[in-house]
C-alpha cells in the first residue's frame, strides 16, 4: 500500500484568507478567492474565477465551476456539484449531492436537501434566463427545480416534488408537477 501525500494545486493568481484548512488531493484553479475560516475536505475540484465566503465548510468529492460565487458561512456536503455562473447566498446549505445549474441565485438561509437538482435547459433545448431560490426557503429531498422558476420566501418543495413554475407564496408545496398542499 502506498502512502498518500498530501497532494493540492492552487493556481497562483488565487487569494486564500487566513485560517485556511485543507484536506488532501484539492485543485483549486486560477483567480478564485477563499474567504477567511474556510474548510475543505478532499478531493474538491475548484475551477477558476470562484468565490468562496468566510466561514464556509466544503466537505469531499465537491466540483465548483468557473462563476460560482459562495456567500458566508455556507456549508457545502459531498458530491455537491455547480455548472457555474451561479450565486449562493449567506448561510446555505448545500447537502449530499445536490446539483445547482447555471444561473441560478439561492437567496440567504436556504436549505436544500440531498439529491435536489435545478435545471438550465428547458425540454425544446431552449436555456434558462436564470432560477431564483429565495430566502429561508426549504427543498426537500430528491426535488426538481424546472428552468425560470422562482421559489419564493419562506417556502417548503416536499421530498420528490417537480417545480415546472413558479411558487410564490409562502407555504408547502408537493408532487409532480408541484402545487400547494397548505399555506404558510
Amino acid at each position: 500500500m502506498l502512502k498518500d501525500d498530501k497532494i493540492n494545486l492552487i493556481g497562483r493568481s488565487s487569494e486564500i484568507g487566513e485560517n485556511f484548512k485543507i484536506g488532501y488531493r484539492n485543485f483549486i484553479g486560477q483567480n478564485v478567492t477563499i474567504g477567511k475560516n474556510v474548510t475543505m475536505g478532499d478531493y474538491n475540484i475548484i475551477k477558476d474565477n470562484v468565490t468562496i465566503g468566510d466561514n464556509t465548510k466544503i466537505e469531499n468529492f465537491v466540483l465548483l465551476k468557473s462563476g460560482t460565487v459562495i456567500g458566508d458561512n455556507c456549508y457545502v456536503d459531498s458530491y455537491v456539484k455547480s455548472s457555474g455562473d451561479n450565486t449562493i447566498g449567506n448561510r446555505v446549505t448545500l447537502r449530499f449531492n445536490a446539483t445547482i445549474a447555471r444561473l441560478v441565485v439561492i437567496e440567504d438561509d436556504v436549505f436544500i436537501s440531498p439529491n435536489v437538482m435545478t435545471i438550465y435547459v428547458k425540454h425544446t433545448g431552449e436555456h434558462s434566463k436564470g432560477t431564483l431560490i429565495k430566502s429561508r426557503s426549504f427543498l426537500g429531498t430528491n426535488a426538481v427545480i424546472g428552468p425560470d422558476v422562482v421559489v419564493g420566501e419562506d417556502v417548503i418543495i416536499g421530498a420528490q416534488a417537480y417545480v415546472s413554475k413558479s411558487c410564490l407564496d409562502p407555504g408547502t408545496y408537493v408532487g409532480v408537477p408541484a402545487i400547494l398542499l397548505r399555506k404558510g
